[in-house]
């Protein structure tokens, strides 16, 4: 056998065949693989069970959001609000598809689902529960007829949804701890003009009255790990980015102002199972070093839950409900 062929008995791991060490034809790591590559100059690789520790959680934040909602949310939930105990109603939209689904009660397994595709009136209605009958058959007609309701106004108010979340999310990461609407909803209020009389069912026409004149605020007071940016720092805010919705595990950081690439993320992952994430500083950028986009991820996925809680508390308030107990900061 010559000195270069494979040993029959213990035979590299292909796995490692993959990672840099094993390419440059150094030794292989010792152990069992997956196995780390080699570092680069500006190069930080952290196994994927020890990313993320508590050590580097940013002190809670509260923050105080306001949302414009049209005046019709205000009293929505008035016929079903003796049947709820801190709600959570979760809205889940797609391009097709639509799902509105409720847990009535915090300590019942228990939720209501409302379902539909392509149109809101054809939705199916579901009640998943271990109790035999949670509702009665008014009750019940009370909830379909709300979740219904609801379902039109979000379908309506998608673009206010979105605008305001994004507002929300543009304050909190500069700093600002009290998010207010910067505009109205008449554009909202236009589109349901257009839709000419009936369009929207028996909801229609106070929709379509939802103007600047019939509009009210609601306030919730959110709690993030989301630090507020070092006025020193050379990159304030930091954007987390992907160039291709198709490979998640590429991740590329860019500085909000400038638009400077300032370093890369990858997932290192055997049979598409994650074991380790690598983060590269960019070639041109000598003001980062790994451990800020590390921070930086952080940072990401900190934003991601703000977002989200953002959401569900427009949600509830379109919906004609107080924002939910899960997303209040509570000290």
């Amino acid at each position: 056998m010559a000195a270069n062929d494979p040993d029959p008995v213990d035979p590299v791991d292909p796995r490692d065949e993959a990672f840099p060490v094993a390419a440059r034809g150094e030794p292989t790591p010792s152990g069992p693989g997956p196995h780390l590559p080699a570092e680069m100059p500006r190069s930080l690789t952290i196994l994927r069970d020890e990313d993320a520790p508590p050590v580097r959680a940013a002190p809670w934040r509260e923050v105080r959001v306001t949302f414009l909602v049209p005046v019709t949310s205000t009293d929505a939930a008035t016929g079903v609000r003796h049947l709820l105990d801190e709600p959570e109603l979760h809205f889940s939209p797609g391009l097709r598809r639509g799902t509105l689904a409720l847990m009535p009660r915090r300590s019942a397994l228990l939720r209501v689902v409302l379902e539909w595709e392509w149109s809101v009136e054809a939705a199916s209605f579901a009640v998943n529960s271990f109790e035999r009958e949670p509702f009665t058959t008014d009750e019940l007609a009370a909830l379909e007829a709300w979740l219904r309701a609801t379902a039109r106004r979000l379908q309506l108010f998608e673009g206010a949804l979105a605008r305001a979340v994004a507002r929300v999310d543009h304050d909190v990461v500069r700093g600002i701890d009290a998010s207010s609407p910067e505009s109205s909803l008449a554009g909202a209020a236009t589109t349901a003009r257009a839709t000419g009389p009936g369009a929207g069912g028996a909801g229609s026409p106070d929709l379509a009255t939802a103007g600047p004149a019939a509009t009210t605020v609601r306030t919730a007071t959110l709690g993030t790990r989301l630090a507020s940016p070092s006025p020193s720092a050379a990159h304030p805010v930091v954007d987390v980015t992907l160039p291709d919705a198709s490979d998640p595990g590429w991740e590329v950081f860019v500085d909000a102002t400038s638009g400077q690439t300032l370093g890369y993320r990858r997932t290192l992952d055997v049979d598409g199972s994650a074991y380790a994430f690598s983060y590269l500083v960019a070639d041109d950028v000598d003001d980062v070093t790994p451990d800020d986009l590390v921070d930086w991820h952080d940072q990401h996925i900190q934003r991601q839950l703000l977002v989200e809680d953002a959401r569900q508390a427009y949600v509830h308030v379109l919906a004609g409900l107080e924002p939910p107990v899960s997303v209040q900061y509570t000290v």
